[in-house]
């Protein structure tokens, strides 16, 4: 009889063993890379301090998977810091701006006011929001704060609780030159905000903006974001921006990319790009 109890107590044990090596092995097949070792977080962060050297900048960034409820940080402490929002206060003024009426709908054309910008010839014509959203054309968006008025702005801005929530006497420019500044923790809070539509705006205003904000889509994945780039701000030549999410099957991973310079004539489009890029690659997010 002791003899059989430890037989079947030998059973149970390899049994136990097998069952427990086969859900590591699920694991291990199902989760991000991210998730498997910690190699990926040291080559994200080796590639990123040469990407920021290379550009002679600071920076950081954030990385937020949703669903394992799990940071990846580089420079946690200036992802606390709050900058200037520059353009990507674009995702938060299409909101209101959808929401109070400013404009109808993401596809109303509002004409050109005539004043031509020769570093961005694609602002010198008529716009939608779904134009102005990815050229990031300003005069655009100032026209629309201005018809939101600063009231009205101030109140979404305190009800979201968006940044430091300063908007001064600026509202057709406080994002781009005044006192409004916002953390890259923050962005990613807002962000999740946005993606879970726990915003105090209409589904559709919400939808709508999501919409704008696709950047690629294919069969792999949805990346949504917007950048930003603030001139001569706080003693600073150039903060750059890159926010969003990046939605794979059921996985969602949002992103905040913050660096400045000072550094006259930079090149802040490409190299924004190829930092933001380099990171979700070597996190192995995208091919």
């Amino acid at each position: 009889m002791v003899k059989l109890r430890y037989y079947l107590l030998s059973i149970l044990i390899v049994n136990l063993a097998i069952a427990e090596s086969l859900n590591l092995a699920a694991f291990s097949q199902t989760a991000p890379p991210i998730n498997q070792s910690s190699q990926f977080q040291s080559q994200f962060s080796r590639n990123l301090t040469q990407n920021f050297q290379a550009a002679k900048s600071e920076g950081c960034f954030i990385l937020y998977d949703l669903q394992r409820d799990r940071y990846i940080r580089y420079n946690s402490q200036r992802c606390k810091q709050r900058f200037i929002p520059a353009s990507t206060f674009k995702i938060f003024n299409s909101l209101v701006a959808l929401e109070v009426g400013a404009i109808a709908n993401i596809d109303t054309v509002l004409p050109w006011d005539g004043k031509v910008n020769s570093s961005f010839p694609t602002w010198n014509q008529d716009q939608t929001m779904r134009t102005a959203f990815t050229r990031s054309v300003v005069w655009f968006y100032q026209d629309l704060a201005r018809k939101i008025g600063k009231e009205r702005m101030q109140r979404y801005i305190q009800a979201v609780s968006y940044g430091n929530q300063d908007i001064a006497d600026r509202i057709g420019s406080f994002w781009l030159n005044g006192k409004l500044r916002i953390s890259p923790e923050e962005q990613i809070q807002f962000l999740l905000r946005l993606y879970r539509d726990d915003l105090p705006f209409s589904q559709s205003a919400i939808a709508a903006v999501k919409e704008i904000m696709i950047l690629e889509s294919n069969d792999r994945y949805i990346l949504r974001g917007k950048t930003g780039w603030a001139m001569d701000v706080d003693g600073v030549k150039n903060t750059a921006w890159h926010v969003g999410y990046l939605q794979k099957g059921n996985d969602v991973y949002f992103y905040a990319l913050n660096f400045e310079n000072q550094i006259a004539d930079f090149d802040v489009i490409s190299v924004r790009k190829k930092i933001l890029y380099d990171a979700f690659k070597d996190l192995q997010l995208i091919n």
